[in-house]
C-alpha cells in the first residue's frame, strides 16, 4: 500500500488556503508525517510590473520578499499552536502554477484551498486547484471547509477501475478511522436506447435489476481483491441516469466530510481528460475533495 510520508500545502494567504494548511497539518499530525512544507509562490509578473512601471528599488523588492516570508512564518506558528505540527516554509518567485507543480513533484500529497484570493478570476478561467489537477500526477486534496475534526465520513466514488482502487486505498491512508462509503452509481447499458425504442417499463425494470446484481458482484470482487482493509467499509450501489448528480446527493445524504475519486474513469475519453464525474464533484460538492491518480 502507498504511504503518505510528505505533504505540501500551497498558500496564497486566502481564507481557503489557510483552511487547506490547517487540514494538511491535521493530517500530518495524525499520520506521524515529519516532512511538511507550506509554499507561497510570489508572482514574478507582479514583481516585474513593479520594476517596469514604478522603478522598484532593489531594497523595496527585498522588503516585499521579507514581509511575505514573515507572513508565512506567522501562519506556520499559528498552525503549530493549533495542531501541534510545524511546517517548514518555502518561498519561491515565478509562475504560480508552474512553481506549485515543480515543488510538488517531491511530495506525496498536495493540499490546496478550493478558492483563491481572486474568486471572480477563478470562476472565469477555472480555479488553480482545477488547473493543477489537470496537469499534476500527484494526489491533490482540495479543501473547502474549516477543519475542526479529523475526517469521519468518507465517500469514495468507484467504477471498479485501477483509479478507483487508488481512491479506495487513499481513503484508508488519509482517514484510517473514518467510515468509508464505497459508492458505485450505475446506468444499465443501452437503457436510453430501450426507452426511445418504446420498450415496456416492466422489461426495463427487470433489466435494471440484473444490472444491479452484476454491480453488486463486481463490488464484492473489487473489495476482496483490493488488498485494502474492509473494516468500517459500507457499500452503496444505486441506479441513476446521471452519476455526478446522484453522487452529489449521496454526499449530502450521508453527510460526508470528504469525497475521494480517481482522476480518470474507465472510458477512453476519461483516460485522456479529467473524468466528467471528477469535474462535477469538484464543482458541486460542498465538502473536501481528494483526487487520486
Amino acid at each position: 500500500m502507498t504511504a503518505i510520508k510528505s505533504i505540501l500545502a500551497a498558500t496564497d494567504f486566502s481564507v481557503d488556503a489557510r483552511y487547506a494548511a490547517e487540514r494538511a497539518a491535521m493530517i500530518a499530525a495524525k499520520l506521524g508525517i515529519t516532512n511538511g512544507v507550506i509554499l507561497h509562490a510570489l508572482k514574478s509578473s507582479w514583481l516585474d510590473a513593479l520594476k517596469q512601471f514604478v522603478n522598484l528599488p532593489v531594497e523595496t523588492e527585498q522588503t516585499v520578499i521579507s514581509d511575505t516570508s514573515q507572513l508565512l512564518n506567522e501562519i506556520i506558528i499559528g498552525i503549530q499552536h493549533q495542531t501541534g505540527f510545524a511546517f517548514k516554509p518555502k518561498l519561491c518567485s515565478g509562475n504560480v502554477l508552474d512553481t506549485i507543480l515543480k515543488v510538488s513533484e517531491t511530495f506525496d500529497l498536495l493540499v490546496l484551498g478550493a478558492r483563491g484570493e481572486n474568486p471572480i478570476k477563478d470562476f472565469a478561467i477555472g480555479t488553480t486547484a482545477e488547473r493543477l489537477i489537470r496537469q499534476s500526477w500527484k494526489p491533490i486534496l482540495v479543501v473547502r471547509r474549516e477543519p475542526k475534526t479529523v475526517y469521519r465520513r468518507v465517500l469514495v466514488a468507484v467504477d471498479f477501475s485501477s483509479h478507483s482502487l487508488s481512491a479506495f486505498t487513499y481513503s484508508k491512508l488519509i482517514a484510517p478511522d473514518s467510515e468509508i462509503f464505497l459508492t458505485h452509481i450505475f446506468e444499465a447499458p443501452f437503457e436510453s436506447n430501450m426507452l426511445y425504442a418504446g420498450v415496456t417499463d416492466e422489461i426495463i425494470q427487470e433489466y435494471r435489476v440484473n444490472a444491479q446484481r452484476e454491480a453488486e458482484a463486481e463490488m464484492k470482487r473489487f473489495i476482496e481483491t483490493s488488498g485494502v482493509d474492509s473494516h468500517n467499509v459500507h457499500r452503496l450501489i444505486e441506479h441513476s441516469r446521471h452519476a455526478p448528480t446522484k453522487l452529489r446527493d449521496k454526499v449530502a445524504e450521508i453527510d460526508a466530510d470528504l469525497v475521494i475519486a480517481g482522476k480518470h474513469g474507465k472510458s477512453l475519453v476519461e483516460q485522456l481528460l479529467i473524468g466528467s464525474v471528477t469535474l462535477h464533484l469538484l464543482a458541486e460538492c460542498s465538502c473536501d475533495v481528494l483526487i487520486t491518480q
